[in-house]
């Protein structure tokens, strides 16, 4: 049996750029990973669910769906045998029954990625296809989830992700899971640096030149040109354009309104400033 290690992050944070870093880490074809062959790294879906559950999450709600989440996960890691990666978009959470959806007897630990809110709200507008306030909102809106429209069937299961501080918090001060904790601003500063630390705690050797051939194989120029020749599957339906939009840090400055960037400050300054995105005074920083 493995255990599982939970890739977790708010959308946009910057989840799909490690899990490509890890798969180029891991390969050994002498050229870039195909973005749309990523299977090795789970991503947890309905049809997993149904399979482990042994019944259509469809037909059940989602409290009766999130009690069983947690022994298809512990199904998973039976199953397998190998280093096992789970992303997931959810918080950190419990059950109605007080258990904990991600287990820790089947968890070596928890890699989490964090990422300014301000430009998490440029990024997501673009992938959930609405405006920039209307991304505000979600990322202010403790009560918000993914995939549970009752209109639309969803690919993936219900995702309850609550505010961006709630996100946060549940993941790195709630879990009590070994954490090791990204920001994505650091991996676009250093790559090397900071994808060397994800691959330590996933008990990866030291291996300078594997981790220098990742960087440059998972260089975003790279990932652009692969989706703009073959598309990529795991693009949101709902955005307009490109996955690999821009992925700068502190693109915001561009794109998002004064207004907006104020009502993030205030409902988010603690953790921003927890995490040096803003000064004590409450001012952005870089």
């Amino acid at each position: 049996m493995a255990k599982i290690t939970w890739l977790a992050s708010y959308p946009k944070s910057g989840s799909t750029w490690v899990r490509i870093l890890l798969a180029n880490f891991q390969d050994d074809s002498g050229e870039p990973v195909d973005i749309n062959r990523l299977s090795a790294f789970v991503s947890y879906s309905r049809v997993d669910f149904d399979d482990h559950a042994g019944l259509e999450a469809s037909c059940l709600s989602a409290q009766v769906v999130e009690r069983l989440q947690p022994a298809a996960y512990r199904a998973i890691a039976e199953e397998s045998g190998n280093f096992l990666l789970c992303k997931v978009h959810d918080k950190w959470r419990r059950t109605d029954r007080g258990e904990p959806v991600f287990p820790a007897e089947v968890t070596a630990g928890v890699i989490y990625i964090v990422r300014n809110v301000l430009d998490l709200a440029a990024s997501c507008a673009h992938h959930w296809g609405c405006d920039h306030a209307a991304a505000v909102q979600r990322l202010c809106d403790t009560s918000f989830a993914l995939g549970a429209s009752p209109d639309r069937l969803s690919l993936a299961l219900p995702q309850p992700l609550g505010s961006w501080t709630d996100h946060v918090a549940s993941w790195l001060d709630q879990s009590n899971l070994a954490c090791q904790l990204v920001r994505y601003e650091d991996l676009q500063a250093d790559a090397v640096n900071a994808f060397g630390a994800v691959t330590r705690f996933c008990g990866f050797p030291d291996d300078a030149k594997k981790l220098a051939r990742a960087v440059a194989r998972s260089a975003f120029s790279i990932l652009q040109g692969q989706e703009r020749r073959n598309g990529f599957r795991e693009a949101s339906s709902e955005a307009p354009a490109r996955f690999f939009r821009r992925g700068e840090a502190g693109a915001w400055r561009e794109e998002l309104a004064a207004d907006l960037v104020r009502r993030l400050i205030d409902a988010h300054g603690d953790t921003m400033r927890r995490f040096g995105y803003i000064d004590e005074q409450g001012y952005p920083v870089g």
